[in-house]
């Protein structure tokens, strides 16, 4: 009875074991796919939605306007990050923030992400044009008000809603 449950016991480690190792690309694809990212003491999270989840819808278009306009509001869309301290778990706030958003190989555009209240959260956020569909290379630069550090860290963004067919 004991070497069975023995036996039992190493085939269990066994299988325990290599259902972890197994799990673990799996885990590091998720945390990319999360759009997380640890800079020094610091965890961030991106999130990118359509502007006019945060805006509200955008007037119709008039049919006699100019074909030569800025993009549509459809192709503008709200980039934010909400940044934690890796050691207590805590948001941070009162932090200058950054971003720079651009397709592979276009040198993009750099705008002051500001503090924006979701859901009682406060992330720091601004609205990106974000043509076509991607990538996109999102920089973010953050750092205390009076420090003298600036902290960077690189996103990939492409547009969930053009993924490969299967």
């Amino acid at each position: 009875m004991k070497c069975r449950f023995l036996r039992l016991s190493r085939a269990g480690a066994f299988l325990v074991s290599w259902i972890a190792l197994a799990a673990l690309p799996c885990a590091a694809a998720a945390e990319e796919a999360g759009f997380r990212k640890n800079v020094g003491d610091y965890a961030l999270y991106l999130a990118v939605m359509p502007a006019e989840v945060i805006r509200g819808p955008a007037a119709p278009d008039n049919p006699a306007a100019s074909p030569y306009r800025p993009p549509a509001a459809r192709d503008t869309h709200q980039v934010m990050v909400s940044i934690f301290d890796s050691r207590s778990g805590l948001r941070v706030s009162g932090l200058q923030v950054k971003a720079r958003v651009a397709a592979l190989g276009f040198s993009g555009e750099k705008r002051d992400l500001g503090p924006i209240s979701i859901a009682g959260a406060t992330v720091y956020g601004n609205a990106f044009p974000m043509l076509g569909r991607g990538p996109f290379r999102v920089d973010v630069e953050f750092s205390t008000r009076y420090g003298p550090h600036t902290q960077q860290a690189t996103f990939y963004f492409t547009h969930p809603s053009f993924a490969a067919p299967k």
